[in-house]
């Protein structure tokens, strides 16, 4: 039965490929499963990385007026 899932190859160096299987062993998941969930996470990370770093800059331009948290979401 063919997946819906896309495959992809990729070149790990030793220690890498090393901490992948220890932690698939440890988990007792398929090497797959493990790189796919630490792919998430990381991607993850990143947008929040983004997304702080636009926080930040809206922060710095405003030139505004703030708003309470009241005001915004009330009692």
């Amino acid at each position: 039965m063919p997946t819906t899932k896309k495959r992809f190859n990729i070149t790990l160096d030793h220690d890498t490929e090393q901490r992948v299987n220890l932690l698939a062993k440890h988990k007792n998941q398929p090497k797959s499963a493990i790189i796919a969930s630490l792919t998430r996470e990381a991607l993850e990370l990143q947008e929040d990385i983004v997304l702080a770093e636009l926080a930040e800059e809206r922060m710095r331009n405003h030139d505004g007026r703030w708003l309470s948290h009241e005001e915004v979401w009330g009692k």
